[in-house]
């Protein structure tokens, strides 16, 4: 899908439903990917008032702001939302935060040593940690898919976060209206699956 027609796309679907979470996030990273971190900053910033524990766009926030050369804002921030990542075991946007603070010549937070999260039941895996959630399991049972990225998703997401992107995957074809027998529709899905699932 071009840049300009899915910005298109999710701008309908934004102005459509103000509190649609995933289209003001889905129309920030289309903008932000564009080169127009001016237009990407407010829907990040939408996508925050509707949900402020949302650190992947707290660090895509922040990288708009340095965009538009507003250095205070941007490390306000991602320090925050550095704190954020943090306490939910994001890791991905928490490094990335971390970068971006460090290239500002801004001190990174500190904070006490992250604690595992507990699993939500099921039974624990030695040595297993989720990338998404950072906690001992329980592991996927099978890979999800075939491929490599099936594989990687068996060996670094437990069992909570797997279900919640079933949950959100569904969300995301309804709402984008995707056709899955499409290689280009399948591109976008995979992209937000990689996204809530801190694949980088």
């Amino acid at each position: 899908m071009a840049n300009d027609e899915r910005i298109a796309q999710m701008r309908r679907l934004a102005e459509q439903d103000p509190n649609d979470e995933l289209a003001h996030f889905s129309l920030g990273g289309a903008l932000l990917d564009a080169g127009r971190p001016e237009d990407a900053g407010p829907c990040f910033q939408r996508v925050l008032a509707l949900n402020h524990q949302n650190s992947k766009a707290h660090q895509l926030l922040g990288e708009a702001q340095i965009g538009t050369g507003h250095r205070e804002l941007a490390i306000e921030t991602l320090t925050n939302g550095y704190r954020l990542a943090h306490r939910r075991g994001d890791l991905a946007p928490m490094k990335r935060m971390g970068e971006l603070l460090t290239d500002l010549g801004a001190p990174i937070p500190t904070i006490a040593e992250k604690k595992t999260p507990a699993a939500t039941g099921g039974e624990r895996t030695a040595g297993f940690s989720c990338r998404r959630c950072g906690s001992d399991g329980p592991k996927l049972k099978d890979r999800p898919f075939k491929g490599a990225l099936g594989e990687m998703i068996h060996a670094t997401v437990c069992e909570g976060c797997w279900r919640e992107w079933v949950g959100m995957g569904t969300k995301v074809i309804n709402e984008l209206r995707l056709p899955m027998f499409d290689p280009q529709a399948q591109e976008v899905y995979d992209k937000h699956m990689k996204e809530f699932l801190l694949i980088e």
